[in-house]
């Protein structure tokens, strides 16, 4: 039986946007790395994903699907057509679902988007935030934190800088 966690693991602007005022996350381009930020060895531990519906679609809008045959669990309540015979819908509660994951999964990565993210704070489902910065002021968007859940304590795990002025910071939720 697995004992999962699930790590929020995602790139927002100083100000603490996830995308622009429409929507876009083109400004992420603008930060070409000579590596890919950890982003390959983080991904080599992940057994699962979860994502809500909008950053579903953002996926879908890159090509061919980047997540391989990782399990990827997608939150909505519309009807929509699967990319990959590994991704599914669900329209359970945050807690229940999450519950079940982690029983089957050991690291569960929530990709995002910010409404997903709210609830899985709310419900008290996050065990480590992985926020990559990027030095920008996007100044409008869409924030990753807009509220509406409970106040939690961080712990500071680790820092990482990188070239560019890029700085990843990992906390631990109690």
């Amino acid at each position: 039986m697995a004992t999962g966690a699930v790590t929020l693991y995602i790139a927002t602007s100083v100000d603490g946007y996830i995308a622009d005022a429409e929507g876009k996350i083109e400004w992420l381009s603008e930060f070409p790395s000579t590596d890919d930020l950890g982003f390959s060895e983080f991904f080599e531990t992940v057994d699962c994903l979860v994502m809500g519906s909008t950053t579903y679609e953002q996926v879908l809008g890159f090509g061919e699907w980047p997540y391989g045959e990782k399990p990827t669990y997608v939150f909505t309540s519309q009807e929509r057509s699967p990319a990959t015979n590994e991704v599914t819908f669900v329209n359970d509660a945050v807690a229940q679902k999450t519950a079940a994951l982690k029983e089957q999964f050991d690291h569960i990565w929530l990709v995002g988007g910010a409404s997903l993210t709210e609830s899985f704070l709310n419900e008290q489902q996050v065990d480590t935030l992985q926020l990559t910065q990027l030095p920008v002021l996007l100044g409008e968007g869409i924030p990753l934190f807009a509220g509406g859940y409970d106040r939690q304590r961080l712990e500071l795990n680790d820092t990482t800088s990188h070239e560019g002025g890029v700085v990843e910071l990992t906390y631990k939720l109690p």
